[in-house]
């Protein structure tokens, strides 16, 4: 019962504590551009952001629900020397940490530096450089990049899917089966028949021995050998029966064919 109750306290402690840390709430900014357009500059960041919130768990926003929240003026050239800027930025944005942008389009590849600030400790630090080429859908390259921007973020685990194995075929009597219960039916009816009669006339000759010729005797043993006989049969029969209703489930043939250096090999299997 006490470790009962412990492991209980336990399990509520921790999911107190999940419950009271506060989930990572970054905003991406768009801080520079070379020679990128505005729209494409709010698509990446956009991009960014979901990708970010796709991979890890955290809350992200960027994009034009981060221009609408700006300042009038835009964002400072000197702002991430200034730690009231930076502040300021992350009220506007209600962010715990903020992901500056600077977009640089060279030929057909938009190269993203990315700055990584922490506007209550005033803490900034570079993140790798990441390049987006022409051809490449920017959200996939974020995604494959969340770590790296975000290091100290938990990886979002995605369940799996679980997908039920499709109900395989029924044991059933085949006419198989079938055909060998009866013969197995038929020959346990013989038996007993013939166990019966063999019984009656031993019982008749030990009450009467004188009445019992050589050739009664000889009736009588070879119909005990032939009810021994069926019975076997009968028990076989049986056996055989039980084994092809277990096996009724599997297909009858099986049919694989190899590939080898001459040709091919086929390999044909019958079950029964």
């Amino acid at each position: 019962m006490r470790a009962a109750l412990l492991i209980a306290a336990a399990l509520t402690t921790t999911a107190g504590l999940a419950q009271a840390a506060p989930r990572q709430r970054v905003a991406v900014i768009v801080d520079l551009t070379a020679n990128v357009s505005a729209a494409r500059a709010t698509e990446l960041g956009a991009a960014m952001a979901a990708a970010l919130e796709r991979e890890l768990v955290i809350d992200a926003t960027g994009g034009g629900d981060v221009l609408r929240r700006l300042p009038p003026e835009g964002v400072p050239d000197d702002c991430l020397a200034v730690p009231a800027c930076l502040t300021d930025l992350g009220t506007r944005l209600d962010a715990s940490e903020l992901l500056f942008l600077s977009l640089i389009q060279v030929g057909t590849t938009v190269q993203v530096e990315t700055t990584w600030v922490q506007p209550a400790t005033g803490d900034v630090r570079a993140r790798p450089r990441i390049d987006i080429d022409a051809d490449a859908r920017a959200g996939e390259v974020f995604a494959a990049a969340a770590q790296r921007l975000l290091p100290d973020a938990e990886h979002r685990v995605v369940p799996l899917a679980v997908v039920a194995a499709p109900p395989g075929p029924r044991r059933h009597m085949t006419r198989t089966s079938w055909a060998v219960a009866g013969v197995s039916l038929a020959a346990l009816g013989g038996g007993v028949g013939l166990g019966l009669s063999a019984r009656a006339t031993y019982q008749r000759c030990e009450r009467s021995p004188d009445a019992c010729d050589g050739d009664t005797r000889d009736g009588l043993a070879t119909r005990a050998l032939a009810a021994d006989a069926l019975s076997v049969a009968a028990l076989i029969g049986g056996a055989v029966t039980t084994y092809l209703y277990v096996r009724s489930a599997r297909p009858p043939v099986q049919a694989a064919i190899t590939p080898v250096p001459a040709g091919a090999m086929a390999d044909v299997r019958f079950e029964f």
